[in-house]
């Protein structure tokens, strides 16, 4: 499905299957995606800034140079995501899961919007 370059912002996805979903360019500010199952969806430069995807499954999902900040992601699972330039600033994440984040491959580059370190705004060792 693709729901690129579309203002979001007034949905509701808490639980849903949005597996593979395009979201690139999108405005998801504020929204809930709360457990749903975001597995393979494309965030590329999409705005989740204080969206709740808590306990969200984000396992291969794209999210270069998104920004996250302030969002809430404690429980999320990121299995094999791609974070590249992505700004996590002030999300709330639990320290096992930012652990698991930290260590992901991709956690490197800089948000070309925000100017600020995926990892610095991860506060990664």
């Amino acid at each position: 499905m693709d729901l690129s370059n579309k203002d979001l912002r007034s949905e509701f996805y808490t639980k849903g299957s949005l597996k593979r979903v395009d979201f690139t360019n999108s405005n998801l500010s504020g929204i809930s995606l709360f457990g749903a199952d975001l597995s393979g969806a494309k965030f590329v430069g999409a705005d989740l800034s204080n969206a709740n995807v808590g306990q969200a499954n984000l396992t291969e999902a794209d999210l270069t140079q998104a920004n996250a900040a302030g969002a809430i992601m404690s429980g999320a699972r990121f299995g094999k995501a791609v974070i590249t330039g992505a700004d996590f600033s002030g999300v709330i994440i639990r320290k096992d899961v930012l652990d698991i984040v930290c260590a992901l491959p991709s956690a490197t580059g800089t948000n070309e919007k925000t100017g600020v370190s995926t990892r610095e705004s991860l506060m990664c060792p």
